[in-house]
Order: C-alpha cells, then structure tokens, then sequence
C-alpha cells in the first residue's frame, strides 16, 4: 500500500513496543523493510506522574548525535508528554541541534 500511495525510497519499520519478534526481522529482510528503533523513551523511565519538565529533562539528559526520541504525547492521558514538546525542541535547538527525518538521519549516519 506504501508503493501504491507513491512512495519510491526505503520503507521504515517501527516494530510495536519494540518487539523484534523471531521472524519479525525475517520478514522485514525478505520484503524490503528496514526497522528502526529509538534510543531515548523518558516515558518509560518516569514515573506515570511525572512532570512535563521532569520528562523534558530525562529526555534532554539521554539524547545525543542521531538520537530517535519515542513519546506518546497523543495516548489518552499524555498531558505531560505534550506539554513537554516544545521544552525538549527548545532545549535540543539551543545544544545545537536540529530535527530531521529518519531518512534524513540514515543518509547521515552512512557518510
């Protein structure tokens, strides 16, 4: 359905709750599929109360070069996460960093 919508480059996989299941990456092997996880998920490290500044700074504290930051800001309960978007884009913009795609971000890593 992708190709069919017009899509010509690599087809990105992100495997639900990052499960690479046994013949998971098989499958995605075999029909062009490339997966790609992330390496800062706050959410997962916080506590379910947790603070927008409190996930904005485990967030700033753990990314790094080439960083995939995973936040669930539109789950039903995620008020946090949202309000905690635009202090991680600030903070991330004034370390100097800058927002691409993942197929921007994989170009970059093979150079």
């Amino acid at each position: 359905m992708i190709r069919k919508a017009g899509h010509q480059g690599t087809i990105f996989f992100r495997p639900p709750n990052g499960k690479k299941l046994l013949l998971l990456p098989w499958y995605l092997s075999r029909n062009g599929r490339t997966t790609i996880m992330w390496d800062v998920e706050p959410e997962t490290y916080l506590s379910a109360d947790a603070s927008a500044a409190e996930i904005a700074g485990q967030t700033l504290d753990a990314t790094g070069p080439g960083s995939i930051i995973l936040l669930h800001p539109l789950a039903s309960g995620a008020d946090q996460s949202r309000k905690a978007i635009p202090m991680v884009v600030r903070g991330l913009r004034r370390r100097g960093y800058r927002f691409v795609t993942v197929s921007e971000l994989v170009a970059l890593a093979g150079r």
